[in-house]
């Protein structure tokens, strides 16, 4: 795809990705993980004092693009074969799925025996690994290409087809979807190739290791962040193209593009691009059909499968593709022949993109040609309305929304699925840090007007209008605790806090924030508070108690208040979560605490505070900290001390005056 991709990091020449493509298309640029170039020879990194992850034996054919394959040894069950993926540390994984299935049995889904964070010695950094039963039969598409294992139309149907579709709807049941669905991540558990399962999906967001050909034509328009949960008939529609690449070969497409394929979808529709040549056998062209369609409210779901693995006749489903006009539209020598390959062309020329808005012979086009009153009539008005009167990012990411409504929004590059803003934004800060384009994205309102021009509003999208909503809220405030890195946290549960502070501990828990900040605490320097406004925003979403008074003392402009904020909100951490003692946290924050004792008027109260810190900073308990510097008796009694003495003071000038 036409996106930026984040430069690929040192890796092992002899160590090659897992993902199969068809030849010509590249996968979607990845964040690939850190991998030295000496040979590891330490020590098995041990999860949970049970599972012992070799990072010395890496099992390439089980990498994913977003994660790195080890063997496991399970020191209770010590026949167990089991295997580990060592995901990136940047990106946000599946927490929600991992507690889903974990120890569970579900046909047709590969067994996740347990997971959780560890320091990884190939990268230095905090981790997230998941241990996987290991599937000893291997890639179902090696062993059909290998000849390993030979069937015919009939067995491809009951022994493929059949369990893969198990495993959808099971995972639909537990309220989710896989959204990893391709030939290389389907898997034989046994030797005797006899149980199907789908692979791994957990280790990045929904869709993100998918090449084009699996994704919907709206999802692949996206970054690969960007392409959101989707829901089941995103899994039926990728589970369709794995069966026809299945049926035809992975390299019956010849030498073809990710753009290239993406415009032959957008001209021909789905399954004429991927089955369309050479013919596939005539028991599975109706199911393909329906399953390919890109009209989602007609295309196959489970009842319609199950029956026809049934073997009951199914209404036969017709390909609609996009309206096309007799006469193109023509434009600096490209022809367009309808709105959705115009709108794909807009999106990616910005630099030409509002000479095509603004040329009459586009109006004319969509009257004559494409005859599509509502589209007329909603670019006749963004035209007088928006151009001139907005920006003009903004005229062509609406024009774009208008020419092709089930698109994903775009805009100066960033693009994604409604659903997808999360993992969006988070893809986008990973490549360039935080950027204006999120910002801009909602307090234009693009998502409402992307919404308006959809034909049916589910709940589950009106849920996501109201997180704009709330989005817009957040970002519209600049004290710690909102803005992007709220944003940032609200829309990724799982996403590891990214402060400098504790960025390679891997907190992704609330409960893990205080030992990082305390593990840091003699790497830093001592000048340096420890909420700075990820850990603030971090804390915000994490957290599930009331802590505005404190974010509000956190965001004071004086020092001294702000110092109080600091200490206070993690007190209150350390006394609600029941954290063991901090020695270098306390110690840490005692240095800071100058300018909150120096609000005591006392000076000899200034001076016993300074000398019983050190006490309490062996101690390791942040509430003692808090309770010396504002006891509520202390404070009572100095202002008392300082009412009395200015009243002294005043009688002294006077008699002085005298």
């Amino acid at each position: 795809m036409a996106e930026a991709p984040i430069e690929e990091k040192v890796g092992d020449g002899d160590h090659q990705p897992e993902e199969i493509s068809t030849p010509g298309m590249a996968p979607e640029p990845k964040i690939i993980q850190d991998i030295p170039t000496h040979q590891y020879t330490g020590p098995p990194i041990v999860l949970h004092d049970r599972y012992f992850i070799e990072p010395s034996a890496p099992i390439s054919q089980l990498d994913t693009p977003s994660a790195k394959a080890y063997s496991v040894r399970d020191s209770v069950h010590t026949n167990r074969n089991l295997f580990a993926l060592v995901c990136n540390s940047d990106l946000p994984t599946r927490t929600d799925f991992m507690l889903a299935v974990q120890d569970k049995k579900i046909d047709g889904l590969m067994p996740l025996e347990d997971w959780g964070k560890l320091i990884w010695p190939l990268t230095a950094k905090q981790s997230m690994a998941i241990i996987y039963e290991r599937p000893k039969g291997g890639q179902v598409i090696e062993a059909i290409e290998n000849r390993t294992l030979q069937l015919n139309d009939v067995e491809i149907q009951t022994r493929i087809l059949a369990p893969l579709l198990t495993g959808i709807k099971s995972l639909s049941e537990l309220g989710h979807v896989h959204r990893s669905i391709r030939p290389s991540n389907i898997f034989f558990m046994e030797e005797t190739l006899e149980i199907v399962v789908l692979g791994n999906c957990a280790t990045s967001p929904y869709g993100f290791d998918q090449p084009v050909l699996f994704e919907t034509i709206e999802r692949s328009m996206t970054s690969p962040g960007g392409r959101g949960r989707g829901d089941l008939s995103d899994d039926i529609y990728a589970l369709g193209a794995t069966l026809a690449l299945m049926l035809l070969g992975k390299n019956h497409m010849g030498m073809i593009s990710d753009e290239e394929l993406l415009n032959l979808k957008l001209e021909k529709g789905s399954y004429e691009a991927i089955c369309g040549s050479p013919s596939l056998p005539s028991m599975f062209q109706e199911p393909l059909k329906g399953m390919l369609n890109d009209n989602i409210n007609v295309r196959w779901g489970i009842e319609e499968l199950t029956r026809w693995l049934e073997g009951q006749k199914q209404i036969s489903v017709k390909q609609v593709t996009a309206i096309q006009s007799e006469k193109p539209y023509f434009y600096q020598g490209k022809s367009f022949y309808n709105t959705r390959t115009l709108s794909l062309y807009l999106s990616r020329n910005n630099e030409t993109a509002m000479q095509v808005i603004t040329d009459n012979n586009l109006i004319n086009w969509l009257r004559g040609g494409i005859k599509n009153k509502n589209q007329v009539d909603s670019m006749t008005a963004t035209i007088k309305k928006d151009v001139g009167n907005y920006p003009d990012d903004f005229v062509i990411s609406k024009v774009c929304m208008i020419l092709f409504p089930q698109a994903p929004i775009r805009y100066k590059g960033f693009s994604f699925m409604p659903d997808g803003f999360g993992a969006a934004l988070a893809f986008d800060f990973l490549q360039h840090g935080i950027t204006e384009r999120p910002y801009e994205v909602i307090s234009l309102n693009l998502p409402q007007i992307w919404y308006s021009l959809q034909r049916n509003i589910f709940i589950s999208e009106a849920d996501q209008q109201e997180e704009f909503i709330n989005l817009s809220g957040f970002l519209s405030l600049k004290e710690p605790g909102y803005g992007f890195e709220r944003c940032l946290y609200e829309c990724n549960l799982s996403f590891p806090c990214q402060s400098e502070i504790i960025s390679s501990d891997y907190v992704h828990q609330i409960k893990d924030l205080l030992p990082a900040l305390d593990a840091a605490s003699g790497q830093v320097h001592n000048n340096i508070n420890p909420i700075d406004r990820h850990v603030a925003a971090f804390i915000a979403v994490h957290f599930d108690q009331d802590i505005q008074p404190h974010i509000r003392a956190l965001a004071d402009p004086s020092e001294e208040t702000s110092t109080m904020g600091m200490l206070s909100l993690l007190a209150f951490l350390q006394w609600k979560l029941q954290v063991s003692a901090l020695y270098g946290l306390s110690s840490w924050i005692g240095g800071l605490l100058g300018p909150a004792i120096n609000t005591y008027h006392s000076r000899s109260k200034r001076r016993e505070i300074e000398k019983k810190i050190p006490s309490l900073v062996r101690n390791g308990s942040l509430p003692e900290l808090f309770d010396l510097i504002e006891n509520a008796t202390d404070r009572k009694s100095d202002a008392k001390g300082f009412e009395e003495a200015t009243l002294e003071f005043a009688q002294a000038a006077y008699e002085i005056q005298e």
